[in-house]
């Protein structure tokens, strides 16, 4: 009930307030599990993410936020869970393997941190190796606006338009899949990857 009280609220605040669209809502799956990946590049974007669809979506947040118990629990009620920074997290892992295997939605930044000059990072191979234990679709994204309405180290919302692309689903078959090392999850990156640069070149945003 909380996570759809605040989508309702936030939805309206940004169409409003930043003149928000969402451009292939189409193309993200009515049911069943799928990875919403996504470049990063302000603290808006998890929740102009979940603001893109209808489905109730999935988060993991840096486990700072959840210091603070009222915070904490209301991220919690937000479908967001704590990870730690270092690569060797296996309990964000699990949990993200998790909430796939029930058939949720997860969203996932494959380049982990926010990018300090809005352009696409290097992915890391997190999102390959989750892909191929679960082997979900892909659903590529992404937001542009969001750098300037709410730059790093500001915490004052800008008026500046904001938009999600979304693209059409990415799926790897057991071909993707034919090695288990940090190489193979790479290339299940940088594929996922590819297509989100995909994005910014067919909409020429930056």
């Amino acid at each position: 009930m909380l996570y759809f009280i605040g989508w309702s609220l936030f939805l309206i605040f940004f169409r409003l307030f930043l003149g928000f669209e969402i451009i292939g809502r189409e193309n993200v799956p009515k049911k069943g599990a799928f990875i919403f990946a996504s470049n990063h590049i302000s603290y808006l974007d998890p929740i102009l993410l979940g603001t893109s669809v209808y489905r109730s979506l999935n988060y993991m947040a840096k486990e700072d936020l959840f210091k603070g118990p009222v915070f904490g629990w209301t991220l919690r009620k937000l479908h967001v869970f704590p990870v730690k920074r270092d690569d060797s997290n296996l309990r964000a892992i699990k949990e993200s393997l998790n909430i796939l295997k029930e058939g949720k939605p997860l969203v996932i930044f494959p380049e982990g941190i926010r990018s300090e000059d809005r352009n696409l990072r290097h992915g890391k191979p997190g999102i390959g190796f989750i892909v191929s234990k679960v082997q979900v679709p892909v659903v590529p994204a992404y937001i542009t606006g969001s750098f300037d309405a709410l730059p790093k180290g500001i915490k004052t919302l800008k008026r500046h338009p904001v938009k999600v692309y979304i693209g059409k689903t990415i799926t790897f078959d057991r071909t993707n899949f034919s090695g288990k090392n940090k190489d193979t999850y790479q290339n299940i990156t940088d594929e996922i990857m590819h297509n989100i640069a995909k994005l910014k070149e067919l909409y020429g945003t930056n």
